[in-house]
């Protein structure tokens, strides 16, 4: 009887156990699974992170996570390069996501430690860019094409590197991004051009559309995910209402972000372009539309992405 009993026991144990173990993995599982880069990206969806009984984040640095998590299509949310989603919804007929939301318009510089006063400044210099064929590249040679400059061009990976750069004494103009800008500028005195303002004066009204959030279809009318994409429009728009407090969710989330510093960080954040924008595909496909006119198509799939690229509201 006893032997039954202590038998029992053990089962019943086990089963606690077990049902704790699965329970524990359903929770896991009903989490909205996110991507995003380190940076302008992950400081506007910050305050969305920090709900971490919904969200689980991965927040990575540079492209290559994010062209796997197009690729592998495993994450519920990415957050991206909007030339990169159309990149992949181009060239891949099953691509799985749909632009919800661009939320990032421009956060690129004109930067030097002469005064600037207008990018035409430019004709006859040389200038340091970051990122070859990316968002800033196309910006500056579509500018240096509209004005008809002779400007030497040179590149490096990142925007680091550019600020170095600068720092060193080793170029006189370079194109570099917010928030790391500001934090060059705390050291010594950086003068600036806003290269977002000069791309609205040659489109006479489009901004820049750099960033967004792709969702996945068949998560779109997941309860959870779209709990999610709202907590993230209402990050965003924290930039604007509530810019401290946005911040520091973001050095209490992301290392790369508290590095620069919650100071630092203040400062930028009104320079990082953190929004939505009623006209977003009309300003993507006139971005594009300068992509492919500088022979660098394929950056975007080489056309422009049909109305099932952006989620219908």
């Amino acid at each position: 009887m006893k032997k039954s009993n202590l038998i029992f026991k053990m089962c019943f144990l086990l089963t606690i156990i077990l049902m704790v173990f699965t329970t524990t993995g359903c929770v896991n599982d009903s989490k909205v699974s996110v991507i995003t880069p380190t940076g302008t990206p992950s400081l506007g969806i910050s305050n969305a992170l920090s709900d971490e009984k919904l969200i689980k984040c991965n927040i990575v640095a540079g492209s290559d996570p994010l062209i796997g998590a197009f690729t592998n299509a495993n994450y519920d949310i990415i957050l991206a390069p909007v030339n990169l989603g159309a990149k992949f919804y181009n060239s891949n007929p099953n691509f799985q996501y749909v632009l919800y939301e661009t939320i990032v318009w421009g956060n690129y510089y004109l930067a030097s430690t002469k005064e600037i006063k207008s990018f035409s400044e430019m004709d006859g210099q040389k200038l340091l860019v970051f990122g070859k064929n990316s968002t800033p590249d196309v910006v500056v040679r579509t500018l240096i094409a509209s004005l008809n400059l002779d400007v030497e061009l040179e590149y490096v990976d990142d925007v680091s590197t550019a600020n170095s750069y600068l720092i060193a004494g080793k170029a006189d103009y370079i194109v570099s991004a917010e928030p790391s800008l500001t934090k060059v500028q705390n050291n010594q005195t950086i003068y600036t051009l806003d290269l977002q303002s000069e791309w609205q004066k040659l489109t006479n009204s489009y901004e820049l559309p750099q960033a967004g959030i792709f969702v996945k279809k068949s998560k779109i009318d997941n309860t959870q995910v779209k709990k999610a994409l709202e907590k993230m429009i209402e990050s965003v728009k924290m930039a604007s209402s509530d810019p401290n407090s946005l911040v520091e969710q973001a050095v209490s989330i992301d290392e790369a972000l508290a590095k620069i510093g919650s100071e630092t960080l203040k400062s930028a954040i009104s320079r990082c372009n953190l929004r939505t924008n009623d006209k977003q595909k009309e300003a993507i496909e006139f971005y594009f539309n300068k992509v492919i006119e500088l022979g660098i198509g394929q950056t975007v799939g080489g056309k422009l992405p049909d109305e099932a690229f952006y989620y219908q509201k």
